[in-house]
């Protein structure tokens, strides 16, 4: 190998697709806990990837016409799967078609799901509008809410304390810039309404 980084790199891709099995394994049994804890891990995994590519300028978008009600149902009826919470959608000022990179929303949504489940007590909701020129996918939870060092608007860098939330929220600010309509870019927003609300804002 000609340096570190390269052989994480392939170790991730190994360990994910361990993963994979294990996840499957865990479908064909039933056993929803397994199931949840290894997709939460494949998923840290991605992200880890993708924050390597980020840190690296290397991280590209692939945008393209998609409907933000789909994402939102589809992550909706995979995470229903997983857990015993309540899950609602609010798709009521959805617009019908929006430009973004699919995959990397869907990955940014799924982490701020898991972070969700790990605090809600009884219902989370996962919502998508069009307000002020913008898309905004959020999630809310009922749960304690973000701790007030974790609000506001937090800088660009790579985390190094560890925490298991900034690594999520470092890579959803990176992507969230990267997505721009002339001198319009996305934004990230976290806030406390009853609970904790993620706000991921991509221009349209």
């Amino acid at each position: 190998m000609s340096d570190f980084s390269e052989l994480a790199v392939l170790t991730i891709h190994d360990v994910k697709n361990r993963l994979n099995l294990l996840v499957r394994q865990a479908e064909r049994k039933g056993d929803m806990e397994t199931l949840r804890i290894a997709m939460e891990a494949a998923a840290t995994l991605t992200r880890l990837l993708h924050a390597y590519k980020a840190g690296t300028g290397r991280l590209r978008l692939n945008v393209d016409a998609h409907a933000p009600a789909d994402v939102v149902e589809e992550l909706a009826a995979e995470f229903r799967a997983q857990t015993a919470l309540r899950l609602d959608i609010d798709l009521a000022g959805a617009p019908v078609l929006a430009c973004y990179d699919e995959a990397l929303v869907r990955m940014l949504l799924q982490d701020a799901l898991y972070n969700a489940m790990r605090h809600a007590r009884v219902a989370i909701r996962i919502a998508a509008r069009a307000v002020d020129g913008f898309l905004e996918f959020s999630v809310a939870d009922d749960g304690p809410g973000y701790p007030p060092e974790m609000l506001g608007a937090p800088a660009m860098a790579m985390p190094g304390d560890g925490r298991g939330t900034g690594l999520g929220l470092y890579l959803a600010r990176q992507v969230a810039e990267l997505h721009a309509n002339g001198a319009r870019h996305g934004e990230l927003g976290l806030g406390n309404d009853a609970g904790a609300v993620f706000r991921l804002r991509l221009p349209l």
